[in-house]
Protein backbone atom coordinates (compact mmCIF):
# COMPACT_ATOMS: atom_id res chain seq x y z
CA UNK A 1 0.00 0.00 0.00
CA UNK A 2 1.31 3.00 -1.19
CA UNK A 3 0.58 6.70 0.63
CA UNK A 4 1.78 10.11 1.37
CA UNK A 5 0.94 12.84 3.94
CA UNK A 6 0.93 14.67 1.05
CA UNK A 7 -1.78 12.66 -1.21
CA UNK A 8 -3.70 13.10 1.83
CA UNK A 9 -4.56 9.21 2.06
CA UNK A 10 -3.14 7.92 4.95
CA UNK A 11 -6.46 7.64 7.08
CA UNK A 12 -8.10 6.14 4.22
CA UNK A 13 -4.96 3.03 3.82
CA UNK A 14 -6.16 1.07 6.34
CA UNK A 15 -9.63 0.59 5.73
CA UNK A 16 -8.96 -0.15 2.16
CA UNK A 17 -6.28 -2.62 3.12
CA UNK A 18 -9.36 -5.02 4.15
CA UNK A 19 -9.81 -6.62 7.20
CA UNK A 20 -8.85 -10.05 7.84
CA UNK A 21 -5.83 -9.44 5.84
CA UNK A 22 -2.25 -10.28 8.58
CA UNK A 23 -0.31 -6.90 9.12
CA UNK A 24 2.86 -8.96 8.21
CA UNK A 25 1.24 -9.87 4.79
CA UNK A 26 0.60 -6.27 3.73
CA UNK A 27 3.81 -3.69 3.29
CA UNK A 28 2.64 -0.14 3.78
CA UNK A 29 4.73 3.30 1.86
CA UNK A 30 4.37 6.75 3.04
CA UNK A 31 6.32 9.67 2.34
CA UNK A 32 6.84 13.05 3.61
CA UNK A 33 6.85 16.34 1.28
CA UNK A 34 9.76 19.12 2.53
CA UNK A 35 6.93 22.33 3.06
CA UNK A 36 8.04 25.40 2.28
CA UNK A 37 8.16 27.60 5.06
CA UNK A 38 8.47 27.64 8.63
CA UNK A 39 10.43 25.03 10.46
CA UNK A 40 10.68 23.04 7.34
CA UNK A 41 13.41 25.41 6.64
CA UNK A 42 15.04 26.00 9.95
CA UNK A 43 14.54 22.61 11.99
CA UNK A 44 14.08 19.56 9.28
CA UNK A 45 14.95 17.33 11.55
CA UNK A 46 12.59 17.77 14.17
CA UNK A 47 9.99 18.23 11.36
CA UNK A 48 10.32 15.51 9.98
CA UNK A 49 9.52 13.49 12.95
CA UNK A 50 6.84 14.89 13.73
CA UNK A 51 5.21 14.62 10.25
CA UNK A 52 6.18 10.15 10.48
CA UNK A 53 4.22 10.51 13.76
CA UNK A 54 1.54 11.44 12.80
CA UNK A 55 1.29 9.37 9.41
CA UNK A 56 1.64 6.18 12.22
CA UNK A 57 -1.28 7.65 14.05
CA UNK A 58 -3.57 8.00 11.27
CA UNK A 59 -2.50 4.90 9.53
CA UNK A 60 -2.81 3.09 12.96
CA UNK A 61 0.96 0.92 12.45
CA UNK A 62 4.42 1.74 11.65
CA UNK A 63 4.83 1.80 8.31
CA UNK A 64 7.36 -0.92 6.27
CA UNK A 65 9.18 2.13 4.41
CA UNK A 66 9.07 5.90 4.67
CA UNK A 67 10.31 7.77 2.11
CA UNK A 68 11.46 11.39 1.64
CA UNK A 69 8.79 12.78 -1.20
CA UNK A 70 11.37 14.80 -3.19
CA UNK A 71 15.02 16.63 -2.48
CA UNK A 72 13.61 20.35 -2.12
CA UNK A 73 15.13 22.42 0.20
CA UNK A 74 18.92 22.13 -0.44
CA UNK A 75 19.55 23.34 3.02
CA UNK A 76 17.59 21.48 5.38
CA UNK A 77 17.93 18.19 2.90
CA UNK A 78 20.51 16.37 5.22
CA UNK A 79 18.17 17.75 7.98
CA UNK A 80 15.27 15.87 6.53
CA UNK A 81 17.12 12.61 6.12
CA UNK A 82 17.92 12.94 10.19
CA UNK A 83 14.51 13.39 10.72
CA UNK A 84 13.56 9.86 8.93
CA UNK A 85 16.66 8.16 10.69
CA UNK A 86 14.65 9.38 14.19
CA UNK A 87 11.62 8.05 13.12
CA UNK A 88 13.61 4.34 12.26
CA UNK A 89 15.24 4.26 15.29
CA UNK A 90 11.93 4.93 17.29
CA UNK A 91 10.59 2.12 15.33
CA UNK A 92 8.30 4.28 13.59
CA UNK A 93 8.99 2.66 10.30
CA UNK A 94 11.32 -0.12 9.35
CA UNK A 95 13.29 0.82 6.45
CA UNK A 96 13.82 4.24 5.21
CA UNK A 97 14.25 5.88 1.77
CA UNK A 98 13.78 8.77 -0.73
CA UNK A 99 11.99 9.66 -4.07
CA UNK A 100 13.16 11.78 -7.01
CA UNK A 101 16.49 11.98 -6.13
CA UNK A 102 18.70 11.88 -8.36
CA UNK A 103 22.90 11.52 -8.56
CA UNK A 104 23.95 14.54 -7.47
CA UNK A 105 21.42 13.79 -4.23
CA UNK A 106 22.60 10.67 -3.85
CA UNK A 107 25.87 11.48 -3.41
CA UNK A 108 25.45 14.11 -0.79
CA UNK A 109 23.19 11.67 1.57
CA UNK A 110 25.89 9.11 0.92
CA UNK A 111 29.12 11.39 1.91
CA UNK A 112 27.51 13.54 4.62
CA UNK A 113 29.27 12.96 7.49
CA UNK A 114 25.87 13.54 9.74
CA UNK A 115 24.34 10.32 8.30
CA UNK A 116 24.91 7.12 9.46
CA UNK A 117 21.56 5.13 7.29
CA UNK A 118 21.81 4.68 3.77
CA UNK A 119 18.40 4.77 1.98
CA UNK A 120 17.03 1.67 1.08
CA UNK A 121 15.25 2.38 -1.82
CA UNK A 122 14.83 5.68 -4.72
CA UNK A 123 11.04 5.90 -5.97
CA UNK A 124 11.69 7.97 -9.26
CA UNK A 125 9.09 7.95 -12.37
CA UNK A 126 10.43 5.09 -14.35
CA UNK A 127 9.04 3.21 -17.97
CA UNK A 128 10.01 2.56 -21.34
CA UNK A 129 9.38 6.73 -22.10
CA UNK A 130 11.28 7.62 -19.29
CA UNK A 131 14.26 6.06 -18.84
CA UNK A 132 16.81 6.97 -16.14
CA UNK A 133 19.62 4.57 -16.31
CA UNK A 134 22.06 7.29 -14.44
CA UNK A 135 20.23 6.85 -11.53
CA UNK A 136 19.33 3.03 -12.00
CA UNK A 137 22.86 1.88 -12.20
CA UNK A 138 24.48 4.11 -9.35
CA UNK A 139 21.46 2.32 -6.73
CA UNK A 140 22.17 -1.21 -8.27
CA UNK A 141 25.49 -0.92 -7.14
CA UNK A 142 24.65 0.79 -3.88
CA UNK A 143 21.93 -1.94 -3.32
CA UNK A 144 19.29 1.11 -3.18
CA UNK A 145 16.43 -0.65 -4.62
CA UNK A 146 14.92 1.43 -7.48
CA UNK A 147 10.99 1.77 -7.42
CA UNK A 148 8.91 3.04 -10.11
CA UNK A 149 6.21 5.09 -10.02
CA UNK A 150 3.95 5.59 -13.31
CA UNK A 151 5.49 2.62 -14.82
CA UNK A 152 2.03 2.78 -17.11
CA UNK A 153 3.27 6.05 -18.22
CA UNK A 154 -0.28 7.12 -16.86
CA UNK A 155 -1.71 5.05 -20.05
CA UNK A 156 -0.23 7.55 -22.12
CA UNK A 157 1.37 5.36 -24.50
CA UNK A 158 -0.36 1.95 -24.21
CA UNK A 159 -1.38 2.48 -28.12
CA UNK A 160 2.55 2.63 -29.19
CA UNK A 161 2.91 0.42 -31.96
CA UNK A 162 6.09 -0.83 -30.24
CA UNK A 163 4.18 -1.31 -27.24
CA UNK A 164 1.54 -2.75 -28.59
CA UNK A 165 3.10 -5.11 -31.06
CA UNK A 166 5.51 -6.89 -27.80
CA UNK A 167 2.25 -7.30 -26.13
CA UNK A 168 0.69 -9.23 -29.15
CA UNK A 169 3.45 -11.29 -29.62
CA UNK A 170 2.82 -12.12 -25.83
CA UNK A 171 -1.02 -12.34 -25.72
CA UNK A 172 -0.67 -10.00 -22.95
CA UNK A 173 -1.83 -6.62 -22.48
CA UNK A 174 0.55 -3.43 -23.25
CA UNK A 175 0.31 -3.17 -19.49
CA UNK A 176 1.69 -6.26 -18.76
CA UNK A 177 4.65 -5.92 -20.77
CA UNK A 178 5.29 -2.20 -19.23
CA UNK A 179 5.32 -3.92 -15.44
CA UNK A 180 7.32 -6.50 -17.21
CA UNK A 181 9.54 -4.70 -18.59
CA UNK A 182 10.21 -3.23 -15.02
CA UNK A 183 10.61 -6.14 -13.18
CA UNK A 184 12.73 -7.52 -16.00
CA UNK A 185 15.07 -3.81 -15.39
CA UNK A 186 15.20 -5.05 -11.66
CA UNK A 187 12.94 -2.12 -10.56
CA UNK A 188 9.87 -2.87 -8.27
CA UNK A 189 7.21 -1.45 -10.05
CA UNK A 190 3.96 0.16 -9.03
CA UNK A 191 1.32 0.38 -11.21
CA UNK A 192 -1.50 2.28 -9.82
CA UNK A 193 -5.37 1.20 -10.86
CA UNK A 194 -8.71 1.74 -8.85
CA UNK A 195 -10.65 -1.20 -10.64
CA UNK A 196 -10.10 -4.77 -9.25
CA UNK A 197 -9.78 -6.39 -12.57
CA UNK A 198 -6.93 -4.07 -13.83
CA UNK A 199 -5.27 -4.66 -10.61
CA UNK A 200 -5.48 -8.39 -11.29
CA UNK A 201 -4.29 -7.83 -14.74
CA UNK A 202 -1.51 -5.78 -13.70
CA UNK A 203 -0.16 -8.37 -10.99
CA UNK A 204 -0.51 -11.40 -13.72
CA UNK A 205 3.22 -11.09 -15.04
CA UNK A 206 4.70 -13.75 -14.44
CA UNK A 207 3.67 -16.44 -16.84
CA UNK A 208 5.51 -14.89 -19.91
CA UNK A 209 9.29 -13.58 -20.21
CA UNK A 210 10.24 -10.51 -22.34
CA UNK A 211 12.79 -11.53 -24.87
CA UNK A 212 16.64 -9.43 -25.67
CA UNK A 213 14.86 -7.91 -28.39
CA UNK A 214 11.57 -7.16 -26.74
CA UNK A 215 13.75 -5.29 -24.30
CA UNK A 216 15.95 -3.48 -26.47
CA UNK A 217 12.83 -2.23 -28.18
CA UNK A 218 11.31 -1.03 -25.70
CA UNK A 219 14.66 0.59 -24.62
CA UNK A 220 14.83 2.78 -27.46
CA UNK A 221 11.60 4.47 -26.45
CA UNK A 222 12.71 7.07 -24.44
CA UNK A 223 11.39 10.61 -25.41
CA UNK A 224 11.39 12.14 -21.75
CA UNK A 225 8.19 11.77 -21.45
CA UNK A 226 7.14 13.22 -17.57
CA UNK A 227 4.03 12.34 -16.67
CA UNK A 228 3.85 13.58 -12.65
CA UNK A 229 4.69 17.23 -12.67
CA UNK A 230 3.18 18.86 -14.80
CA UNK A 231 1.71 21.53 -12.36
CA UNK A 232 6.06 21.94 -12.07
CA UNK A 233 5.84 22.77 -15.52
CA UNK A 234 7.45 19.09 -16.38
CA UNK A 235 10.19 19.79 -13.48
CA UNK A 236 12.31 16.90 -13.45
CA UNK A 237 12.79 16.59 -9.73
CA UNK A 238 15.74 14.75 -9.58
CA UNK A 239 17.78 17.65 -11.38
CA UNK A 240 17.09 20.42 -8.88
CA UNK A 241 20.28 21.73 -7.34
Amino acid sequence: LSSAAFYENEKDRPRRAGSGIPREEIFITSKVWPGEDGEWLTDGSKVVLETVQRSVELLGTHTDLYLLHTPFNKQQRINYWLGLEAARQKGLTTSIGVSNFGVAHLEELLASEKTSVPPAANEVELHPFLRKDDIAAFCSERSIAVIAYSPLARALRLNHAVLAGVAEAHGVSPAQVLVRWSMQHGYVPLPKSVRAERIAQNADVFDFELTQADMAALDALDERLFTEWEEWGKLDPTTVP
